[in-house]
């Protein structure tokens, strides 16, 4: 039986008609998140769409997740090309009781390696404690070079105490752990969840837990298990699906298949745009032969 692997879903943010934050169904997805196994929540992510939130709303969610999860493992991500500004959405993190502090690292003008650094010194100090580095290169076009002595000196600091490893560069997780064996990686592609668990990572952060999350769990549950070969027909049919989503939009298309789960998710925000017909056909050809709901 392999160790627990901490499942952490990545929400999404979810409107109402008036493009305002729906409490009300924000409350609904958590609480079916929960009841499928969900172990914490990560807020404000990428597919929480918040590069698109006001600092007010970003700020919301922090609040509403803090009083409605005070018993589950919440993190605030407060990514900013600012410190300034990450630090008062870490400070207002902090003060409404969430105690994991997550952020992409500063992207748009070309940071040297040094000044990425102080950015995650600056923001550890603020939160008094290590911080989640989000490794998000496919995004943020920002590479967490571990052969480059200002990053070494950063993960060897302290001041990132865990990284959310959504890249595609499973290897680097062995080379971080070298540097740092204290450092807790999780995966962030859960299309990589076989390679990351054969390098022993400490859990996962998924966007598309919000949905199916009850099938990943499967997967973890039969790894290391004379059962392990049932995994890659359960992981064939969630990188089907996820490939889908990736197409089409992944936002919109988990919200498009929280709506057939009974959460009203609502649309993105623009510039995104919401699916067409075409695209909905595809998830639900897709979701109707492949999603388990309540494992195999």
């Amino acid at each position: 039986m392999t160790d627990h692997k901490e499942m952490i879903a990545a929400s999404v943010t979810i409107f109402d008609e008036n493009n305002q934050i729906n409490d009300m169904e924000m409350q609904k997805l958590w609480k079916k998140n929960i009841k499928e196994g969900a172990d914490g929540f990560f807020i404000g992510g990428s597919v929480g769409e918040c590069f698109l939130l006001s600092t007010e709303e970003r700020i919301h969610m922090f609040e509403l997740a803090a009083n409605t999860l005070p018993d589950f493992e919440t993190f605030a991500h407060v990514g900013s090309i600012s410190t300034d500004h990450a630090i008062e959405m870490t400070k207002a993190a902090l003060a409404c009781g969430i105690k994991q502090i997550a952020s992409t690292p500063p992207f748009y003008f070309a940071f040297t390696t040094k000044e990425l650094a102080h950015y995650y010194y600056n923001l550890a100090e603020a939160a008094g404690q290590p911080v989640l580095y989000y490794d998000i290169p496919s995004s943020t076009h920002v590479d967490l070079n571990t052969d480059d002595a200002e990053i070494r000196a950063l993960l060897k600091s302290g001041a990132v105490g865990m990284i959310k490893h959504t890249n595609l560069q499973s290897y680097r997780m062995k080379r971080i752990k070298s540097i740092n064996p204290a450092i807790k990686i999780m995966g962030g592609f859960e299309s990589r969840m076989i390679p990351m668990l054969n390098y022993h990572c400490d859990g996962f952060i998924g966007s598309t837990f919000n949905f199916m999350l009850p099938q990943y769990k499967q997967i973890v549950a039969l790894y290391d298990t004379p059962r392990k070969s049932e995994i890659y027909k359960i992981l064939s049919a969630s990188t089907d699906i996820l490939q889908t989503l990736l197409t089409v939009g992944l936002p919109a298309s988990i919200k498009y298949i929280l709506k057939r789960q009974g959460i009203h998710a609502g649309n993105v925000r623009r510039p995104l745009l919401p699916l067409d017909t075409a695209a909905k056909a595809k998830l639900d050809e897709v979701i109707e032969k492949k999603l388990i709901y309540n494992g195999v």
